[in-house]
């Protein structure tokens, strides 16, 4: 079998070990990927094809897709309006077998023309993958039938995955970039409003790159700044594991993403806003894992004072973030989600009613 690859956000690095992975199948005789951003030139188990990108405003399109398409027994797509390159293959003889990957209609819905286009290019497609299984009802609702949809969860291969030190964890931590649709400015709003109820050794730790002035300054406001800790950025995986293994919980007040995979990963549980826009990942958080809020800051506050303050929850929730990472979470799970799509397609497998 032989596999195209069209990314539409560039070769991820965390997307470069699920695809090796899907590569390394046995049914698979050549995987190559093609995308909209510079090529890296860096050598992988699958091909990174050079190939010329057209800007037309937000939209980015790859005009060899047209000639490349026949080329291949299955072409998997992004699953994106803005960079839809599927459109070169359409009113065309289909060879391939066409498959759009995606998180479904997205955090906000979108707006009516673009359901309405995105559930017309789901019927089109030959099997559809989503991040989860939300995705999957959503489009099911509009008569896309569930037989040809998969769930890749969305994840990372996180190669020292475990559960982290069980000595005192004191830091409650937030890692991922400094910006303010996050809400780290309410995690320390919220910090001082308990900080005389926890154990004094419990700070919070930020660690990510940004402007941190208004963060500072919120800090001394609030008579917390000697509790409040400020680190650059950390993307080395021993560097990150050192981070989580002293973390009691990974906060992110307003907006989950792939963090969530990262925190389950070293056995840390989450605090985040029910009521806010999130990744998909967010379906990952639940009672057994997560604290999930409704509210405002003095919900979030109470959240923080039951993990300080509560070591069984703690060792409950800390379990829990890891089992369901290692029975949902690993790049094996992934990499399972689109080999089952490439199976049906191509016939591989008995088809479901």
């Amino acid at each position: 079998m032989k596999l195209l690859f069209v990314l539409e956000l560039g070769l991820l690095h965390y997307r470069i070990p699920i695809i090796d992975q899907i590569s390394r199948s046995e049914h698979i005789e050549q995987c190559d990927v093609i995308h909209t951003e510079e090529y890296t030139g860096k050598n992988y188990h699958f091909r990174e094809l050079k190939t010329e990108v057209r800007n037309y405003g937000k939209i980015k399109l790859l005009p060899d897709v047209k000639h490349l398409k026949d080329n291949y027994d299955i072409i998997v797509f992004s699953f994106n309006l803005w960079r839809p390159n599927w459109f070169y293959t359409l009113f065309k003889s289909r060879k391939a077998k066409y498959i759009l990957w995606g998180q479904g209609f997205g955090r906000s819905n979108n707006y009516l023309v673009a359901r309405m286009a995105k559930i017309a290019f789901a019927h089109w497609a030959d099997a559809l993958i989503f991040y989860t299984p939300s995705g999957c009802d959503d489009f099911n609702r509009f008569g896309v039938g569930r037989h040809k949809m998969f769930v890749a969860q969305n994840t990372l291969h996180v190669e020292n995955a475990g559960l982290t030190s069980t000595t005192f964890k004191k830091d409650l931590l937030y890692v991922g970039r400094i910006q303010e649709r996050k809400g780290i400015d309410q995690l320390i709003r919220a910090f001082a409003l308990i900080s005389d109820e926890i154990h004094h050794s419990i700070s919070i730790r930020i660690v990510g790159d940004g402007d941190i002035t208004d963060l500072r300054r919120i800090a001394t406001e609030h008579k917390v700044e000697d509790r409040v800790i400020f680190e650059p950025g950390a993307f080395d995986a021993e560097e990150l594991k050192a981070k989580f293994a002293s973390a009691l919980v990974y906060v992110s007040p307003n907006h989950v993403g792939l963090g969530v995979v990262h925190s389950f990963a070293y056995g840390v549980p989450v605090i985040t806003n029910r009521n806010r826009k999130h990744a998909p990942e967010f379906e990952y958080c639940d009672a057994s894992n997560s604290l999930v809020y409704e509210g405002g800051i003095s919900e979030l506050a109470a959240a923080l004072r039951e993990i300080c303050n509560n070591k069984k929850l703690q060792e409950e929730l800390s379990d829990g973030s890891y089992n369901y990472y290692n029975k949902h979470l690993q790049a094996g799970t992934m990499v399972n989600g689109f080999l089952s799509a490439f199976d049906f397609v191509l016939n591989r497998r008995k088809m479901i009613a």
